[in-house]
């Protein structure tokens, strides 16, 4: 498990660790973005956050990812790609821990920092990672969960499963570790079941509609991700009657209407907006040889029904309200 220090950097700070560093030429820095899927919506609102700090820091900025999140071989590729022209440094979300270490340790070699994002390599050889604290995040869901049982029924008490969108991927693998851990202050709750969706949309759907059948009295539904919550908000939508309760990882658009909705019952809320425009301003910082903080943690919070309208969740629940506050982390 990683371990995160918050950081309360604010945004002045990190915009004036990069105007001391970055030379005249600042203007030709280029700085590719290297996502796990361009088609997620998680994904474009990173981009939306890189392309708010290439314009404040004067870079130029490449908007790179596979298809899919389960393609780590297009990933590497795009990496290798990316190394033989040379950029002022790589922003990168891995899509697979092991993998990808190689092309990093590459990078580095070849004298181009790398920024991580989200989710972590299994090497040192990168400049800084700016990521949420999963592990937290996970923990965090399993509190949610057992408050949401409580709620309905009076005890935190009952059975309740998870769902894995896809399996050796260390910022979902860090989130169930964490609900896992965390479900175990309640023993009066048992984990009954875990299905893994290839980050399939219509498989979490089905996986969830499975687990019903089999555990008619499921309490509750933690799902790791925005694809799996979505699809297990949609079975629960046309299942009807008498649910369990359902946290989610993630905001997109579809899971926020299920939250207003009342199909999801609480959502654990990233910063991809941050981890795409800080990413963006350490890369130029790094790339014009700024010593920067190993690790960031970018913060997470958990929205409910009840609590959604509240003025601190409208940037991270809509990325086009995002108005940058005078820090990053939490």
């Amino acid at each position: 498990m990683k371990k995160f220090t918050p950081i309360l950097a604010s945004a002045a700070l990190v915009m004036s660790m990069v105007a001391t560093s970055m030379s005249a030429t600042a203007a030709e820095s280029y700085v590719p973005v290297i996502v796990k899927a361009t088609t997620s919506e998680y994904w474009q609102t990173v981009f939306l956050g890189a392309r708010e700090a290439a314009k404040d820091a004067g870079v130029r900025i490449e908007e790179l990812g596979a298809a899919a999140e389960s393609d780590i071989a297009e990933q590497i590729a795009i990496v290798e790609n990316t190394i033989t022209r040379q950029p002022t440094a790589i922003v990168l979300a891995p899509t697979a821990t092991d993998p990808l270490s190689g092309v990093v340790e590459a990078a580095t070699e070849a004298g181009i920092p790398v920024i991580l994002i989200d989710s972590a390599v299994g090497t040192n050889a990168y400049a800084s990672f700016l990521s949420t604290n999963n592990y937290v995040g996970g923990q965090k869901g399993a509190e949610a969960l057992a408050q949401c049982i409580k709620d309905k029924t009076g005890k935190a008490e009952g059975k309740v499963a998870y769902l894995t969108s896809l399996a050796g991927v260390e910022s979902l693998t860090s989130r169930d570790n964490g609900f896992l851990d965390g479900i175990k202050a309640y023993p009066g709750i048992k984990v009954v079941d875990n299905r893994i969706g290839n980050n399939d949309m219509a498989q979490g759907l089905t996986n969830t509609l499975d687990i019903l059948s089999r555990t008619p009295d499921l309490a509750g539904l933690f799902a790791d991700n925005a694809i799996m919550g979505v699809g297990a908000g949609a079975a629960l939508d046309e299942r009807g009657g008498n649910k369990p309760c359902l946290i989610a990882f993630d905001a997109d658009e579809q899971e926020v209407s299920l939250l207003k909705d009342n199909i999801i019952d609480g959502l654990v809320v990233q910063d991809p907006y941050m981890m795409g425009y800080a990413g963006v301003w350490f890369a130029a910082a790094a790339g014009n040889g700024a010593r920067l903080p190993k690790e960031i943690d970018t913060g997470v919070m958990v929205v409910t029904p009840s609590n959604y309208k509240e003025s601190k969740f409208a940037g991270l629940l809509d990325p086009k309200k995002r108005e940058l506050d005078s820090f990053v982390g939490d």
